[in-house]
């Protein structure tokens, strides 16, 4: 009875570092061009760094545990941008007294019309990354004479 419970146990931990590759785009790029080893190399977290390893199963069974107890209840958040850090100069005095300054920022914005598509609503447009098959092809040398191609959905638009 303890083997298969170390056995469902290693297969949940493969499970759950395979579904935080996939979730990331950064890593499922790095895993798409370099394979598991570029991953492990770069400190493959095992489910730790604050990542739920429930979540898998929210996006399979709609926030519930197969194994019961509803699972996690977190809402889907939506990525932060990068802070945003700008150098303004003040003195001590202004510090120590108290001072108002003027800021002036820019930054870029949806164009309104398109929703940054490059396209109205309704038009269409080719993919320059798969040209509109929806599927990108990859293709990784293992060895000599060992090519592995992968096929995976495109994200890109």
């Amino acid at each position: 009875m303890d083997r298969t419970y170390a056995a469902l146990g290693a297969k949940f931990k493969d499970i759950a570092q395979a579904y935080e590759v996939l979730s990331d785009p950064d890593k499922r790029d790095l895993y798409d061009q370099f394979g598991e080893d570029a991953l492990k190399e770069g400190g493959f977290p095992g489910g730790g760094g604050g990542h739920d390893p429930f979540d898998i199963f929210s996006s399979f069974f709609g926030g519930s545990s197969p194994f019961g107890g509803g699972g996690s209840s977190r809402g889907r958040r939506q990525r932060r941008g990068e802070d945003v850090v700008h150098p303004l100069k003040v003195t001590l005095e202004d510090l120590y007294n108290g001072t108002s300054k003027k800021l002036s920022l820019s930054r870029n914005v949806l164009y309104s019309k398109c929703n940054g598509k490059g396209s109205k609503s309704g038009a269409s447009m080719t993919c320059s990354s798969c040209q509109g098959s929806g599927m990108k092809v990859s293709m990784r040398q293992l060895g000599p004479g060992m090519i592995q191609q992968m096929q995976h959905p495109c994200n890109a638009g």
